[in-house]
């Protein structure tokens, strides 16, 4: 994808927030405020703050090799309107595979340590109002990765940068009046990079979110 493409994909995903948070004032406006207090939980009413925490590992371990992915990414939001979040969230990974001492020099897969920094402006729309909440959510930032991999007696360091714009479906259940636990479906959209990245590959998470009033 261009840079031009990308421009336009930001641009657009702008816009379609701006237009949101105005059609929801909008309503909010237009209904009596004893059904706005019945219908928005405090928690998630305009200009309340929200911290959250969602995480994803996976590993292998085998007779000739181990690895293991993790990637975690805390958030931290406000409601600029009642049940739509925007804020910044820092998504962080690794990826590693290595070969275990005695591995016969005929078993050559790749021996490889990668990093994977991603820091991103997200949006996230609560659906319904009950304990048990679907969520969408979009995000995009810049992605910054670097590691080095082997295979035998090559070496060699790579590092990669590149634009990444995902989008999420999720669940969060309330637990207590100002904390949930959540779950969720990740997946990007636009990844050009040219290493493994744990923050994309696990898509499946969990997660935490405390609200702040």
């Amino acid at each position: 994808m261009n840079k031009i493409a990308k421009v336009f994909i930001v641009c657009f995903f702008i816009n379609a927030l701006h237009n949101l948070v105005h059609a929801q004032e909008a309503s909010i406006v237009s209904e009596p405020a004893v059904l706005t207090n019945e219908t928005s939980p405090k928690e998630l009413r305009k200009g309340s703050f929200t911290l959250a925490l969602n995480a994803s590992g996976s590993g292998v371990n085998t007779i000739n090799h181990s690895g293991n992915n993790w990637s975690l990414a805390p958030q931290a939001g406000y409601l600029v309107a009642n049940r739509l979040v925007v804020g910044f969230q820092l998504s962080m990974g690794k990826s590693s595979q290595r070969l275990k001492a005695g591995t016969p020099a005929a078993y050559m897969i790749p021996e490889y340590e990668f990093y994977s920094v991603l820091p991103e402006i997200y949006s996230r729309y609560y659906l319904l109002n009950f304990r048990l909440k679907p969520f969408v959510q979009l995000s995009s930032g810049y992605n910054f990765q670097w590691g080095n991999e082997q295979k035998g007696s090559l070496e060699a360091s790579s590092d990669s940068q590149n634009f990444a714009l995902s989008g999420a479906f999720g669940l969060s259940f309330r637990i207590s009046r100002n904390v949930g636990i959540e779950a969720l479906y990740n997946a990007r959209f636009d990844n050009n990079s040219r290493i493994m990245d744990s923050n994309e590959n696990l898509k499946y998470r969990l997660g935490l979110s405390i609200f702040i009033k």
